[in-house]
């Protein structure tokens, strides 16, 4: 499926979904009524010195530029990887990025902070070390399922190894890559929330904080609209 294709069948869903994301960053008033009416006994239901709209801005930050980051040194890897030079090299590769994602990305994070510090930049970092894997693999994966004659009958034209990447191989095997990418985003959504225990923000600062106060009301608060951003990368890519 295109991504065209996989957002026009979607876009009734992606719509609600942003809907419902949108009242609960703007609405904070009609958000903290039926936090309360869940959760009576809780007390507050939205994070006192962070708003939703902070918490939003600072989660789609560490995000977006870990997912960024880890698109383009992924992609790299995976070119260099199908390269005759990377050949050589494609065991120790996907050892080193596999070692990344085996490690879970809170245990990633902690091992980051003595030498980085504290704030987004280490949750940023430890992301794209984790996130280097799904993307690289599928760019070879993607590749390498390009039929040969569609390979051959490049090179009867003429084209030279990269204009046969760029032009056909790449192109083809877009829809294999996308996959990985959205596997990778979808994961960096759930693990940015794990930034808010080294100071980075975002909806994890309501998720720990609700968690220190056994506040059931404050959990919620981070975890929904968490959920509905993943769910809508899901929809979309």
């Amino acid at each position: 499926m295109s991504e065209a294709t996989g957002f026009r069948r979607n876009w009734r869903s992606l719509t609600v979904m942003a809907l419902f994301l949108a009242w609960m960053l703007f609405d904070t008033a009609g958000f903290e009524a039926v936090l309360r009416w869940m959760f009576p006994g809780e007390n507050p239901v939205i994070h006192p010195r962070e708003t939703m709209l902070e918490m939003f801005g600072d989660h789609i930050a560490i995000m977006a530029v870990s997912s960024g980051l880890a698109i383009v040194a992924g992609g790299l890897l995976g070119v260099l990887l199908l390269s005759g030079f990377g050949r050589h090299f494609e065991d120790v590769l996907a050892n080193l990025a596999g070692f990344g994602q085996a490690v879970p990305s809170l245990a990633m994070i902690a091992l980051m902070v003595p030498w980085i510090g504290y704030g987004a930049e280490t949750v940023v970092i430890a992301l794209v070390v984790y996130s280097v894997l799904p993307v690289m693999l599928s760019v070879v994966a993607g590749v390498r399922a390009v039929p040969a004659p569609v390979v051959d009958a490049a090179v009867g034209m003429g084209m030279t190894g990269a204009q046969r990447l760029l032009r056909v191989q790449l192109p083809l095997a877009a829809p294999i890559i996308l996959g990985g990418v959205k596997n990778m985003m979808i994961i960096n959504v759930s693990a940015a929330a794990m930034g808010a225990i080294v100071g980075a923000g975002g909806f994890g600062v309501s998720i720990f904080a609700g968690i220190a106060q056994f506040n059931n009301a404050l959990i919620v608060a981070g975890a929904l609209p968490t959920v509905v951003l993943a769910l809508m990368i899901d929809r979309s890519v």
